[in-house]
């Protein structure tokens, strides 16, 4: 997938609502971060995202995540993808490693329901580590699409290979303050069942309609209640 959207430098936060009972929260934040490095004499992309619930409702689900990923940058894909998380008595570490010359990924899980595991899986074209594929949906030329299209993506989730589908809904004018709105693509993203999210079409995604698709909103259901993110700060933008 060719690269345009986004350049190192780049960072965006969020503010985590989390719906309890008749009740929004303020539950957490996450934040994203794009930086460069060299692999080979070659530059890549490093994407971390790290992202917490706010100790006063840790009684709820207390969550502490951090991803990092290395990707080339023409094409967008993937390398190398680490992952660290706690999510309430659940906790999961991760590692991908890519190999395009033989096809091949490698994969190192440890988890609360499984210990060390090491595999190999055939690789098929176009399949991201969880964290490139958000930047990668952010390449989408939705442009090409109408309404009600769908657009598959292949990604990496807990040592499965999994079909996550885009569906294209429209345009939305999303307020980012009290006086300006702003022109939106929206779609929705199928969801794999895990330990915090239901399966299924639950996830709608508004991100600005212009050349960086920045993600602005973010609804979901999880398995208990929902939770929603809103775009708190940015910088670093491929203006």
């Amino acid at each position: 997938m060719e690269q345009k959207v986004f350049k190192p430098g780049e960072k965006i936060s969020y503010n985590i609502m989390y719906n309890l009972g008749l009740l929004w929260v303020n539950a957490g934040n996450v934040e994203f971060s794009v930086d460069s490095t060299t692999l080979n004499n070659k530059p890549v992309y490093v994407f971390k995202s790290s992202g917490q619930s706010n100790s006063d409702y840790d009684w709820v689900m207390k969550v502490r995540e951090s991803f990092i990923s290395y990707s080339y940058y023409e094409p967008l894909k993937s390398i190398k993808y680490a992952r660290k998380s706690i999510e309430g008595s659940y906790f999961a570490n991760e590692t991908y490693l890519f190999d395009y010359n033989k096809n091949k990924f490698y994969s190192e899980i440890e988890n609360s329901k499984t210990k060390l595991i090491k595999d190999t899986f055939d690789l098929i074209p176009e399949t991201w580590d969880i964290l490139t594929a958000i930047y990668a949906c952010r390449n989408i030329d939705f442009s090409k699409y109408k309404i009600g299209d769908v657009i598959p993506l292949h990604v990496l989730i807990d040592n499965q290979l999994e079909s996550i589908n885009i569906k294209l809904i429209g345009t939305e004018y999303y307020k980012i303050d009290k006086e300006k709105k702003i022109k939106c693509i929206k779609f929705s993203a199928s969801i794999v069942a895990g330990t915090i999210f239901k399966s299924g079409d639950s996830m709608t995604i508004l991100v600005t309609d212009d050349k960086i698709h920045l993600p602005v909103y973010i609804e979901a259901d999880i398995l208990i209640g929902s939770v929603k993110a809103f775009l708190n700060s940015f910088s670093g933008l491929n203006k």
